[in-house]
């Protein structure tokens, strides 16, 4: 009689884990087909990076190689010190220095180095002042945030000593903040920026989700599946989804909002203190300038999201300049006058060559302006 109990129990719980097993397969190939030959994130085209204490990550010196995508191929290189550009002149009489601070669009992404707004804006500035001699040196690294941006133009100022700095704030690093931990000075100024849920692995690759994204157990789907949902889950219920900072009257993301406002002041007291010129800029999303990819904006649903107002965060940025007492320069009126061109990749979301030079045309006169103000 016992022998039967046991006997049952045992295939009682051998069918049990038969059909769990058989669940997670089904779960497994199911994910598999969703989620397509991508679901893990892996680049294998961008072995490009090397951890930083005081800005988490940023380039390799002397890199070259090449990116390509269904809608652009970009030729990338670093200099010496780790910056998309070539090696930097040393200072010359007669010669002013601008610096460029900036994420991704700064950096160029999906364009030539000749093609950035950087290089265009100053080709534009020598043609409108015979004379005129610059040293252009373009920091932009893409997804750094504004808090990285601030540690790195101080490490650039005191190298470069330039008399402008360029900034294009792209808004939405607003949320990307998100898991920063800021290091500050005992007088409270910024001092490097930690994030433990970014990593730069040996082969120069970094990596923006936990390392089970990248090689979970057994090669799974499934378990990276999850592990992706629940740190989408965190994200988002702290930090709100990004459409949620275009809708008045949302509280989601103000502690956000604040520590910006806390990194723009202090960015501007940094430079006014140094006797730098500041010349900064806001850099539309997509769907600022034209109907858009609401893709770029994170948002997957077949329509367009209801109660937002697209010109909400240049409202409060422009708001927080001014209380600061500085003035941001908007791009994105300008820009929808020339919506007719190819301004922005579909896709991708940056900006085309066209949207790199026509932000350079826009920003030429405030260049030129604070040129001028140097020069007397």
């Amino acid at each position: 009689m016992k022998t039967r109990k046991v006997s049952g129990w045992a295939f009682v719980m051998a069918f049990n884990i038969a059909a769990i097993a058989a669940i997670l397969g089904v779960a497994e190939l199911g994910v598999r087909w969703i989620a397509g030959p991508s679901a893990t994130y892996q680049d294998d085209q961008l072995p490009m990076c090397r951890s930083d204490p005081l800005t988490i990550w940023r380039y390799r010196p002397d890199l070259r190689l090449t990116y390509r995508t269904p809608e652009f191929e970009v030729a990338i290189r670093t200099n010496d010190i780790g910056l998309r550009e070539r090696p930097i002149a040393p200072a010359a009489d007669g010669v002013t220095t601008v610096l460029f601070i900036g994420d991704s669009f700064t950096f160029g992404w999906g364009v030539a180095e000749e093609q950035r707004y950087s290089e265009v804006l100053a080709r534009l500035a020598a043609e409108s002042r015979p004379g005129t001699r610059l040293r252009i040196v373009n920091a932009g690294h893409w997804m750094y945030t504004f808090d990285q941006q601030l540690v790195l133009m101080k490490e650039m100022i005191e190298r470069y000593k330039p008399a402008v700095v360029v900034q294009g704030f792209y808004w939405m690093h607003v949320r990307t903040m998100f898991n920063h931990r800021l290091v500050r000075a005992a007088d409270g100024s910024l001092q490097a920026v930690e994030d433990p849920k970014i990593m730069v692995n040996d082969r120069g690759f970094l990596k923006f989700r936990s390392d089970w994204l990248e090689r979970p157990p057994l090669g799974s789907q499934l378990v990276a599946f999850v592990a992706r949902a629940i740190l989408n889950r965190d994200l988002n219920e702290k930090a709100a989804h990004t459409v949620d900072y275009m809708r008045p009257g949302a509280t989601q993301g103000e502690g956000l909002w604040k520590l910006t406002d806390e990194i723009v002041a202090e960015t501007i007291r940094t430079l006014r203190a140094a006797g730098i010129a500041y010349l900064p800029f806001l850099i539309p999303t997509s769907v600022e300038v034209t109907s858009g990819n609401w893709a770029h904006l994170n948002w997957t649903a077949a329509t367009p999201p209801t109660g937002v107002d697209v010109n909400l965060p240049a409202a409060r940025f422009g708001a927080m300049f001014e209380k600061n007492g500085a003035a941001i320069v908007p791009l994105a009126a300008a820009m929808r006058e020339r919506a007719g061109m190819p301004l922005y990749f579909p896709q991708d979301g940056h900006w085309t060559a066209e949207g790199h030079a026509v932000a350079a045309e826009i920003l030429l006169p405030h260049l030129d302006r604070t040129l001028g103000q140097q020069r007397r």
